[in-house]
């Protein structure tokens, strides 16, 4: 496979993004990669590397690179929400791309945004792989500020997904409790959507993350959720 370093049309100007295109000809599936709130890093390009060893284009949009958010956080800001729909464009767009079969993952920050696009161009979305996510800010037991304390949940939201969801969540998740990926998954269920869950004991925050420090890379989880992820996409998107 190729990596290339691209540019796409965002909310501000251009935004960079990394793309993986496998060998050969013809169209293919193309999946969006997002990012931690941290942004892009090394296990986001190993994961989108990986993909496309399996047979899909993958980009990695860096969202956050060209904005200054301010207090108020980055939490569905409209900058992050417009250069998330200039990624979709763009990747739909590529020639190796069949662009009616596009899927999204994404990790925290980046799994809320996957289930946000996934409502927001159900027409587009073919599936969607969501990782420890928060889903309900005003569930979570801690105080809110800024955008995260007007946030629409995304069980909110549920009622314009078509693609089917895939979510994944670690037990002794300490920063997002599993309850979110519970929140999420029920409503998506209530209203007859498509979902799977998987949650994986001892399993932390970012447990396939295994590149950098603080690490909290659980090695059965990972491997379990990137069989379960590869399968749903290649399922609903048809991967060669």
């Amino acid at each position: 496979m190729r990596a290339h370093a691209v540019e796409y049309l965002g909310s501000e100007g251009e935004m960079p993004a990394n793309l993986w295109v496998p060998e050969g000809e013809g169209r293919l599936p193309g999946v969006l990669v997002l990012h931690t709130v941290a942004g892009p890093g090394p296990n986001l390009e190993a994961f989108a590397r990986d993909l496309a060893g399996a047979g899909f284009v993958t980009m990695t949009p860096d969202l956050l690179s060209l904005h200054d958010f301010g207090p108020d956080g980055r939490t569905d800001h409209p900058l992050v929400l417009g250069d998330l729909r200039g990624a979709l464009d763009h990747l739909a767009t590529h020639p190796r791309v069949d662009p009616a079969r596009i899927g999204v993952v994404g990790f925290s920050f980046g799994g809320r945004l996957a289930a946000w696009l996934a409502a927001e161009a159900p027409d587009r979305v073919r599936a969607a792989v969501v990782y420890y996510a928060i889903v309900s800010h005003q569930a979570l037991a801690r105080p809110l500020a800024g955008r995260a304390a007007r946030a629409t949940p995304l069980t909110d939201r549920v009622a314009t997904i078509q693609a089917p969801v895939l979510i994944h969540h670690g037990e002794a998740d300490g920063n997002v409790p599993v309850a979110q990926a519970r929140l999420l998954h029920g409503a998506l269920v209530t209203a007859g959507k498509p979902s799977t869950l998987y949650t994986y004991p001892d399993a932390d925050h970012l447990f396939n993350f295994s590149i950098g420090p603080d690490i909290r890379f659980h090695s059965e989880a990972a491997r379990l959720s990137w069989d379960r992820t590869l399968a749903f996409l290649s399922r609903h998107l048809g991967a060669h």
